[in-house]
């Protein structure tokens, strides 16, 4: 079974988006990549406050509507976490969290499915975020000590490579999830509007995340920042050795990552766009299939007001 958790935030980030962004445009990708999956699938939304009713039309008929109070980043990202074992997924399920900036090629969860099924020894999958040193978010972070790239395998043409760590959208075996729920929380604790994403996906697969080095340079010299800047970083130190303290785990339970490349989705910002798909031709392709399926219901919606039988409408308005 797989099951789709899709946070949405009612505010808007205005990060360095690239000109075809919008949340409607993130959500239709989505949707168009859950009907072309195939797969048994459940999908639950998680609203951080009041979405605009366009974002609601589009969300109602894919699955279940939580609507929070405006709670926050760490909170609404921690309810969605606790689903697998507030909901009794079973261990086995399938499941994939998404942020609501974040541009789906229609193949996306197909590929996703038959990865899960064909890698058993992978326990979390990124369909954004490639393999160290090729991060399209940001700077290459410092290879912890241990930690090796490796290739778990080719399925149905995509290639699956050992990644370090991705951002916020990632899926894995709702087990790994369930048992790995306290990292997340964890992770979480020093920020109110952040997930240290980084330091979470390096912890699951057993790894220190801060060199203890850099960490003793960047108490010592204050490296050009400003002195409220050193003494914000200095507090966190405590929290950052005790996140390498909490990678320390039994072979058994250290975790395999892994991730699609080229990458079947993209954060929409416009200097992290996933390297290998032409995304402005995607967002074309996404608007297209929503226009040809509002068109389809305008279509079915008139054969009904003409007298025709359902099941004839729907047929004559199918794409």
């Amino acid at each position: 079974m797989l099951r789709l958790v899709y946070r949405s935030y009612a505010g808007e980030n205005w990060k360095n988006r690239p000109a075809f962004y919008t949340k409607r445009l993130a959500l239709l990708s989505f949707a168009r990549a859950v009907e072309a999956s195939g797969a048994e699938l459940e999908v639950l939304f998680i609203n951080d406050g009041p979405v605009p009713d366009e974002i609601l039309e589009i969300q109602r008929p894919l699955g279940r509507v939580i609507e929070l109070p405006r709670v926050g980043m760490r909170r609404s990202y921690l309810q969605g976490l606790r689903a697998p074992s507030a909901l009794g997924w079973a261990d086995d399920d399938l499941v994939w969290y998404s942020e609501d900036d974040y541009l789906y090629r229609p193949d996306a969860f197909t590929h996703l499915v038959a990865a899960a099924k064909a890698l058993p020894e992978a326990d979390y999958f990124a369909l954004y975020g490639v393999a160290y040193g090729r991060q399209p978010e940001g700077e290459v972070p410092p290879r912890p000590r241990g930690w090796q790239p490796s290739v778990a395998g080719t399925v149905d043409g995509v290639r699956w490579e050992r990644i370090l760590s991705t951002a916020s959208s990632f899926g894995g075996r709702a087990g790994a999830f369930k048992a790995d729920f306290g990292i997340f929380k964890f992770c979480t604790v020093p920020h109110r509007t952040m997930y240290r994403d980084h330091d979470t996906c390096v912890v699951v697969q057993g790894f220190e995340p801060h060199p203890y080095g850099e960490l003793l340079r960047g108490l010592v010299s204050a490296d050009g920042r400003s002195a409220k800047r050193w003494a914000r970083d200095a507090s966190l130190l405590p929290f950052l050795v005790a996140t390498n303290v909490r990678a320390h785990r039994r072979l058994a339970n250290r975790r395999l990552f892994v991730a699609a490349v080229p990458n079947l989705v993209t954060h929409l910002e416009a200097d992290k766009l996933a390297p290998g798909t032409r995304w402005d031709q995607v967002a074309l392709d996404v608007e297209a299939w929503a226009a040809a399926r509002a068109a389809a219901t305008v279509a079915l919606d008139q054969r009904v007001v003409d007298g025709a039988r359902p099941a004839e409408a729907a047929d004559a308005a199918r794409p």
